[in-house]
């Protein structure tokens, strides 16, 4: 049997008990892990800014913004038939209309939007 802190060859195999002891160490290390990286996740989160200790990252995103051109657009006083018809191009049994670009065709710049929610993720640089 290979000692604990050496390497394992590729030819030798681990027997039941020696592979149900690694097991056990690896769940008490994967949750220890995921305890810290809870922590350090809601520091940074506080702080709003990706943090970077030696080769160790925590990428801040302040969360992704989804606009509804579409509800912008709709009823707008500069936005008319025509102005859709223009917008509007036919692909094959669907239509697309591009409302972004008759948002920006009519000056409309109050676009509403949902932004998901900060999140944080941890990496180790090279």
């Amino acid at each position: 049997m290979a000692p604990a802190n050496n390497p394992r060859r590729e030819n030798e195999t681990m027997d039941a008990r020696e592979l149900a002891l690694k097991l056990l160490e690896w769940e008490k290390l994967k949750l220890n892990l995921d305890a810290l990286a809870a922590e350090i996740e809601t520091a940074v989160l506080k702080i709003g800014k990706t943090q970077t200790v030696g080769n160790a990252r925590a990428s801040y995103s302040k969360g992704r913004r989804s606009y509804d051109y579409q509800e912008a657009a709709d009823g707008h006083l500069h936005v008319s038939e025509a102005t859709v018809s223009l917008f509007t191009t036919i692909i094959p049994q669907t239509e697309k209309v591009d409302w972004r670009g008759i948002c920006k065709h009519a000056g409309i710049d109050d676009v509403p939007f949902v932004q998901s929610e900060p999140k944080v993720t941890l990496k180790l640089l090279s």
